[in-house]
């Protein structure tokens, strides 16, 4: 009986220590809640987790960035997301601890955006979403663009997820057209052998090469005379995409149709002999004036390139104005890691009209 006892009192001075041993400490949840960032961003990223009963917030480390970051939940996500994001994550901690459902809380938290309780979505944000299994995308980032649809960006809707397990996922949007529209980013791991080729039996097929394969057959395909700068069509095509067979640079290009004039107007000003200034003068003027639109927000544009010692698939995301704080996303090149196909995105030109995202495809 005594030996029974013992054992049962060891066991109940034993299981603090074990659930103790479950929980990880604040140094580990910090160290797992950042890990999904670009490297210069963890560092300074504040890092809270929410009381699941009561919805309210604590703080593990006070950052001194943008970000902010919760470390890995009972569903086995991490995230990170711009702080402009926490009175809403806030709000859906306090709804969640109260049992409402998941139309309850999005209803609750359109109408508190109504009512300026909580500041709307941006217009364009990044999120990072770090995932411990390989049942889902383990590691995913995600650009908001609220209410843009494929035509208005000029991306696929074709689902990666299949494609991204397995380490060969492209960019693609979801709910497009509603205010949750939103880009999925995998960010895929170096891949052993790269399937990356810019050669194809003919120019038409091979223009549409940076394309994701659902865009290609539909494409529009062009060339411009050096002489005078026309447009030659070679394939008229069918949705919102057009491309330029590989130049003698090295480079194939394929772009929305929405920004066809400004490429137009700027060949033929470099069929006039214009140096780069000149045409950039032009073009801010053909712009100012109306005779040209402006680049939209949210476009996207692919370049492919044949050599090792440039990035060979890269998708480039206009963002015109953007900036780091306004975006959510690192100025830090990883060109270096895009050229040993391990690359994540980066702001180039943060502020100015021509600030776009970097998104360097591993495969």
């Amino acid at each position: 009986m005594k030996k029974y006892i013992g054992v049962v009192a060891a066991l109940a001075l034993a299981s603090p220590l074990v659930a103790a041993a479950q929980t990880p400490s604040v140094d580990t949840q910090i160290a797992q809640a950042v890990q999904i960032l670009p490297e210069d961003l963890r560092a300074g990223a504040t890092v809270v987790t929410y009381d699941p009963a009561t919805g309210a917030r604590k703080v593990l480390r006070e950052g001194t960035n943008f970000l902010e970051c919760q470390p890995r939940g009972d569903d086995g996500f991490a995230r990170c997301y711009n702080k402009v994001f926490a009175p809403r994550r806030d709000l859906e901690a306090k709804l969640r601890a109260e049992k409402k459902s998941d139309q309850e809380i999005a209803a609750a938290m359109a109408a508190a955006v109504k009512a300026g309780t909580i500041p709307g979505p941006p217009k364009a944000m990044m999120s990072y979403r770090d995932y411990d299994k390989p049942d889902r995308i383990q590691k995913l980032w995600v650009m908001s663009l609220p209410n843009a649809t494929p035509e208005s960006v000029g991306v696929s809707i074709a689902p990666q997820r299949d494609a991204a397990l397995k380490g060969e996922g492209l960019p693609w949007m979801m709910q497009p057209g509603k205010p949750g529209a939103h880009i999925m980013i995998p960010i895929n791991p170096k891949p052993a052998v790269s399937k990356i080729s810019d050669e194809a039996p003919d120019p038409v097929t091979q223009a549409t090469l940076p394309l994701p394969e659902d865009l290609r057959a539909g494409a529009t395909v062009y060339t411009y005379d050096e002489a005078t700068g026309a447009r030659k069509v070679l394939r008229q095509g069918t949705n919102q995409v057009e491309c330029t067979p590989r130049g003698a640079d090295g480079f194939t290009w394929c772009y929305n149709t929405v920004t066809g004039p400004r490429r137009d107007l700027s060949a033929k000003l470099r069929a006039q002999k214009k140096d780069p200034k000149e045409i950039q003068a032009a073009m801010a003027e053909a712009t100012k004036n109306g005779t040209i639109p402006a680049a939209p927000f949210g476009v996207m544009s692919y370049r492919m390139y044949g050599k090792r010692d440039r990035i060979q698939l890269l998708w480039v995301l206009s963002v015109p104005g953007a900036t780091p704080e306004s975006i959510g996303v690192t100025t830090a090149s990883a060109r270096e890691d895009a050229l040993e196909l391990r690359g994540t995105p980066w702001l180039m030109l943060p502020g100015t009209p021509g600030a776009h995202i970097m998104i360097p495809i591993n495969k």
